[in-house]
């Protein structure tokens, strides 16, 4: 088989290496860094981060404004086996309605498809979620012309990219046409979450996995699960929403009139309990809720009981796992707890998987950073057999270049340095081979 094709082969064991059975898909927005560092997360417990947020121009390039690059979370994600994903939207009143613009402009699709793509092999990225909030059905052939190109161009690129997208709990205006989204996409991550708010006259539950068309009419978990696997979704590729924040809103009875008046974090939440709020539970939606003392205000959010019957749900309903708004927000920085993700991790993962410093459970080869370079760029790999191993650079032409590593090694976690002195402005690959395995990536240097 020639070099090439093994090439092609160990790539796509690679892009599927993030995978398991369960995808825990954890939003991390720029904003957070400062108080939810890469440092303090727990990886073991998720699958991929979504990096929050870009936009796209109306002529298809990419609006970085307010975006904070954090080229240490990709790295330290990576080195945990944790996929990193970019996401492209978010709800914005301005900056939304241009995927519209760009859907409508074949010169656009294509120049978004190959900003994007770009973006996401320069800067270290596995695959791209975009959330576009929301489609207008009269745009909906434009909308599945502006996913087909998109996915082509990410499935082309090389390694191969994901494309995934955040969805409302239903597609209430058809804008999606749903005989082809299922085929491109490889998880629709469903945001059951914001049932009730400051939209609505009653008070309700934020994110509640089970009700009914009288009390939770607004919707809920498994009603959402119902929509999308009768659009043709399937289970494995479906991931519902769980909320790591809660709606306060000005009311005495749940499922009695009230407006939303604010969001607060689980954090802010969770010290009520001591300042005498009390604890109720609801029977029909499945989750907490807290009332002041003076019975004004209700609290619908999630704790970790309710989570972990979130995830309980998923795992006998054999769906594909969850999306999660927002890491960070149980993160409580005088213990380095964070309540939820733990109790979520636990139950979707099962015992949790080998994080950088322990002995690794499976062969891995990594993004090199940084990524493009020039200069020097580092390469991490894991091993779990004892042999003879090599790390090669070739170019594309299937030509060796330079010999990282040549030696008899046991099993554990490396790092090398590649340098660019002796490389071109380019493309090239890296394949990592022994012990009857053969892993590659691609590295860019620039000069």
């Amino acid at each position: 088989m020639k070099l090439r094709q093994l090439i092609l082969i160990s790539l796509l064991c690679v892009c599927g290496a993030f995978g398991q059975s369960k995808l825990v898909v954890g939003y991390y927005p720029s904003w957070m860094k400062s108080s939810y560092p890469y440092n303090v997360i727990q990886y073991q417990y998720l699958t991929h981060i979504v990096h929050a947020f870009i936009f796209p121009n109306s002529d298809g390039s990419l609006d970085l404004s307010g975006f904070t690059y954090y080229p240490e979370l990709i790295l330290r994600a990576h080195m945990n086996s944790v996929g990193m994903i970019i996401s492209v939207g978010g709800y914005d009143v301005t900056r939304t309605p241009r995927f519209a613009q760009v859907a409508a402009d074949p010169a656009a699709r294509t120049r978004f498809a190959v900003a994007v793509r770009d973006f996401c092999l320069k800067n270290g990225y596995d695959g791209v979620d975009i959330d576009w909030e929301y489609p207008l059905p009269a745009g909906r052939a434009n909308t599945t012309l502006f996913f087909r190109e998109l996915h082509d161009t990410l499935a082309n690129a090389f390694p191969s990219l994901t494309l995934s997208i955040a969805a409302s709990a239903t597609d209430w205006n058809n804008a999606y046409d749903w005989s082809v989204m299922p085929t491109i996409l490889d998880w629709v991550g469903v945001m059951t979450y914001d049932f009730y708010g400051s939209w609505t006259t009653k008070v309700g539950p934020n994110s509640p996995l089970y009700g009914n068309l009288s009390q939770t009419d607004q919707g809920w978990i498994a009603n959402s699960v119902s929509f999308y696997l009768g659009k043709g979704v399937p289970k494995s590729k479906l991931l519902i929403g769980t909320a790591f924040y809660g709606w306060q809103f000005n009311g005495s009875t749940m499922y009695g009139p009230g407006v939303g008046t604010a969001q607060s974090s689980y954090t802010q939440i969770a010290p009520l309990l001591q300042q005498g709020w009390t604890r109720s539970w609801d029977q029909l939606a499945w989750v907490p809720y807290l009332i002041n003392p003076g019975k004004t205000t209700i609290i619908s959010y999630d704790d970790s009981t309710s989570v972990s019957e979130k995830m309980k749900y998923v795992k006998n309903q054999n769906l594909g796992g969850t999306i999660i708004w927002a890491l960070g927000q149980d993160y409580n920085s005088s213990n380095g707890q964070a309540p939820l993700l733990s109790a979520l991790g636990r139950i979707v993962t099962g015992v949790a998987r080998d994080v950088a410093g322990a002995i690794p459970q499976t062969f891995e080869l990594l993004q090199n950073y940084p990524n493009p370079f020039n200069g020097q760029t580092q390469i991490r790999y894991t091993i779990t057999q004892s042999g003879k191993y090599s790390l090669r650079v070739y170019d594309l032409l299937g030509r060796e270049v330079e010999v990282l590593v040549e030696a008899e090694l046991q099993p554990g976690s490396y790092q090398v340095s590649c340098s660019s002195q002796n490389l071109s402005s380019g493309m090239y690959v890296y394949r990592l081979s022994g012990a009857g395995i053969a892993l590659a990536r691609t590295m860019i240097v620039l000069r």
